[in-house]
């Protein structure tokens, strides 16, 4: 596999939280967690530009819709009748 070098400066705050979420998912490195996060969020992004919505259920069995911060042109859903 090819690999390419990419330096990121980032505040200390966001490298801290990278950590934290290193612990959380017991992933090996820092790096790892970055392209986990990237495949996600390629995923996501993806998945909003097919039309698709996401909703969560909160513990009271109330549904909402989960809003992400990912601004990709979206299809309209398309319905199909079936006989």
């Amino acid at each position: 596999m090819d690999s390419k070098r990419v330096t990121l400066v980032l505040p200390e705050r966001t490298v801290a939280r990278l950590e934290e979420l290193k612990n959380l998912t017991s992933t090996t490195s820092v790096t790892d967690v970055v392209k986990q996060a990237i495949m996600t969020y390629e995923s996501i992004a993806k998945h909003l530009s097919n039309g698709v919505t996401f909703y969560a259920v909160r513990p009271n069995g109330e549904r909402i819709e989960v809003e992400f911060m990912i601004d990709v042109p979206r299809q309209s859903p398309s319905l199909k009748v079936v006989s």
